[in-house]
């Protein structure tokens, strides 16, 4: 994710921070230390990194269950609206993704009970507040604001774990589409019922309500392309006339067909086979930063995603979205059949939609 930067691993899982949580540390440090002292203002601080250690520990809970059903979790990221772990899919067994949704609010509520066993005799359990003023109402408070966490994530709506829950149990019983569109639609009702409610007592359950009919929409997209994209291999949506290079050409070399023509990745091809792929990030890059001499095996990417011509496009659009390339390599032994980019993608569905609209004589 752009504007984001590493921290280190746990478990294999890598932690970045967004730009614009440190923005909202540093916003809620001024604005208490402004207004109540540099005290009160490093203790709010230390509250809300807290509250999002606690968010942490709930997406490293989602994550060590999904790895446990063979699904691999790139990334957790901070953000100012909570934590977004990046995986290359969701369980699609009802049980599994029930299992994987619940983990998170079930971690919020054990971080809850165990403050509350650790502290509660002289605590008790508080409202949650940015300004706490002593370290009895910050611990009072980040009880609180787990069970709120826990509450909140268990809204039967989509992005939040109930809505994965709900979709989880009809799944049980229906496929897998149609129980995402009922559970959507439960999801964006619910959602137009806070968005009612907060345009006139409190316009944050409003904005809650938008995003999650925003986030139930997408969700269904995905669902939906997703089973598009599965029915279609390789082969029929790579783009079959394209130009390779070799690994001792120039880049100067890619420039020419760069030029003359509208490919924007290239495939390096040596005595063995495809040995990586020049895209048009690398090749700018390079022109700046060492000229049109530099050879392409030294700027290729040799991390580069192949498939077979019978890999579902579903597959293909996982790899390219959770591995960051721009094109994948259909391969078939030692020869390369063809590329596909998300934009081929995307021409491809454009054209299938176009296809299923025409008329007797389309």
């Amino acid at each position: 994710m752009n504007w984001s930067f590493n921290i280190g691993k746990i478990f294999g899982i890598r932690f970045r921070i967004h730009v614009t949580f440190l923005l909202l540390v540093l916003f809620i440090f001024a604005s208490v230390a402004n207004q109540h002292g540099f005290q009160r203002g490093l203790l709010a601080t230390l509250f809300i990194c807290a509250v999002f250690a606690c968010v942490l520990i709930h997406e490293i809970g989602h994550s060590l269950i999904a790895r446990r059903f063979g699904k691999e979790v790139k990334s957790i990221t901070l953000l100012p609206i909570g934590g977004m772990a990046t995986m290359e899919e969701m369980p699609e067994k009802p049980a599994q993704e029930i299992a994987m949704s619940l983990v998170g609010p079930l971690i919020n509520l054990a971080i809850a009970g165990i403050l509350y066993a650790i502290v509660g005799r002289w605590t008790g359990i508080g409202v949650p507040t940015l300004q706490p003023d002593s370290s009895r109402s910050f611990l009072a408070g980040l009880i609180g604001i787990n069970i709120m966490l826990a509450i909140f994530n268990l809204i039967p709506a989509f992005p939040m774990d109930g809505g994965r829950v709900l979709r989880g149990i009809l799944a049980m019983t229906m496929d897998y589409i149609t129980a995402t569109s009922l559970a959507v639609a439960i999801g964006q009702i619910l959602a137009m019922l806070f968005i009612f409610y907060g345009v006139f007592f409190n316009w944050w359950i409003a904005i809650i309500g938008l995003f999650l009919y925003i986030g139930a929409g997408g969700e269904k997209q995905q669902v939906i392309l997703k089973s598009v994209l599965h029915a279609v291999p390789a082969s029929e949506a790579m783009t079959t006339t394209f130009r390779t290079l070799r690994p001792d050409e120039p880049i100067a070399r890619a420039l020419e067909h760069f030029y003359h023509g509208c490919q924007d990745d290239f495939p390096v091809v040596g005595e063995a086979g495809i040995e990586g792929i020049l895209t048009r990030d690398r090749i700018l890059a390079t022109i700046h930063d060492k000229g049109v001499n530099v050879p392409v095996s030294d700027v290729m990417d040799r991390d580069f995603a192949s498939v077979t011509p019978r890999t579902p496009l579903d597959e293909i659009y996982r790899k390219s979205m959770t591995g960051g390339k721009t094109a994948v390599a259909v391969v078939d032994g030692n020869t390369v059949k063809g590329m596909v980019c998300l934009d081929g993608i995307s021409r491809f569905l454009a054209v299938k939609a176009a296809l299923s609209h025409a008329g007797p004589q389309g």
